[in-house]
């Protein structure tokens, strides 16, 4: 009976054992070594390398006439910006937006840049127009410096022929703008008298060379115009 209630027992705690989620399994003691596992990894495979060689690129060399020209293109290119800008600066200053006066010897070194440029390549007409322009804005910086020296000259001129003539009873005066006109007059003035000083005192080339606009002969009562730009008298 006893035998009975103990086999009773032990099967009521093994199924509550089993109920409450138990799992039966093996028992390690410290004496029961674990199972070791032992992984080995294999190397990946690999692509086999390529060993074709690339082929180096090299550029086409340039023939001298090539080199001659693209040189020649190049100092053109740097001409024109160096021009740009310095224009630039002289429109800037004349203008009154700048106070800084731009260097005659600037347009003049541009000036012969392009000209050497232009004589090189005559078909870039760009260069020659370009070089013309850089010309001009040295006689836009000296024209007021050569006008106040040219109406200077001209009065110079006069006072000369009026100290040479002074004995003859000719006078000698400038006037106009600049002094660009010039006028002998005398008591006895003739037109055949004006003809003779004309050629003695070598008066038209004198006008020509200093710019006078008119040369005038006259006695008070008539007178007479030396045309300089026709060469002649009326």
């Amino acid at each position: 009976m006893l035998r009975r209630k103990t086999v009773f027992l032990s099967g009521l705690g093994f199924a509550a054992l089993l109920a409450g989620g138990f799992t039966a399994g093996p028992v390690l003691t410290p004496q029961t070594e674990s199972p070791v596992i032992r992984v080995q990894a294999s190397e990946p495979e690999t692509a086999p390398e390529t060993t074709a060689a690339i082929p180096a690129q090299t550029e086409p060399k340039l023939t001298p006439e090539e080199e001659k020209a693209a040189a020649t293109r190049l100092a053109f290119d740097r001409a024109l910006v160096d021009a740009a800008v310095l224009n630039n600066e002289y429109e800037s200053y004349r203008r009154g937006r700048s106070r800084k006066p731009v260097s005659l010897s600037a347009f003049r070194s541009l000036e012969l840049r392009l000209s050497m440029i232009a004589d090189a390549d005559p078909a870039n007409t760009q260069a020659r127009d370009m070089a013309n322009m850089m010309k001009m804005r040295q006689y836009e910086i000296l024209q007021p410096s050569v006008e106040i020296a040219a109406s200077a000259n001209r009065l110079l001129y006069a006072h000369a022929m009026a100290e040479r003539m002074r004995d003859d009873g000719t006078q000698v005066v400038v006037y106009g703008a600049g002094n660009n006109a010039v006028r002998f007059v005398s008591p006895h003035m003739t037109r055949q008298m004006a003809m003779q000083l004309s050629e003695s005192a070598r008066i038209p080339e004198k006008a020509k060379a200093l710019q006078f606009q008119r040369v005038v002969f006259g006695n008070g009562r008539r007178s007479w115009t030396y045309d300089v730009s026709r060469n002649r008298l009326r």
